[in-house]
């Protein structure tokens, strides 16, 4: 079935400050949140930071900042390292969900060992 739409949304989050991940387990504190539209799906999250002996990291996106009304369940990938620089990381997840609503979202991460320092998220959507 083909998409219908154009990817042409996106919303970029810096934070003032960087979340570090450090935890197998989700926490409440780990988190970034986004404000987006309604009636739209939501298509790709991307996020960056610097790593240190972390090679996944899972996302669940929820519209708590608890991270107990969950949106999107538990997704891991795997992190790409840069070419010179192999303490950088990037993950992308595909998503595919319908937001129906406006408001904010948050997205909590966990790590599958060491830490990862969460620095950008980009967050991707049809209208």
């Amino acid at each position: 079935m083909a998409q219908t739409g154009q990817l042409n949304k996106q919303k970029i989050v810096e934070p003032d400050s960087s979340v570090s991940v450090t935890s197998t387990s989700y926490a409440a504190a780990k988190y970034m949140s986004v404000e987006l539209p309604s009636n739209i799906t939501l298509s790709l999250i991307r996020v960056r930071g610097t790593l240190s002996s972390t090679t996944k990291v899972s996302i669940q996106v929820s519209r708590d900042a608890a991270g107990d009304d969950i949106l999107i369940p538990d997704t891991e990938a795997t992190l790409a390292t840069g070419v010179t620089t192999n303490t950088v990381g990037v993950a992308l997840y595909e998503v595919e969900a319908n937001i129906y609503t406006q408001g904010e979202i948050y997205i909590h991460a966990k790590v599958d060992a060491g830490t990862y320092t969460w620095t950008k998220t980009e967050v991707y959507w049809r209208e």
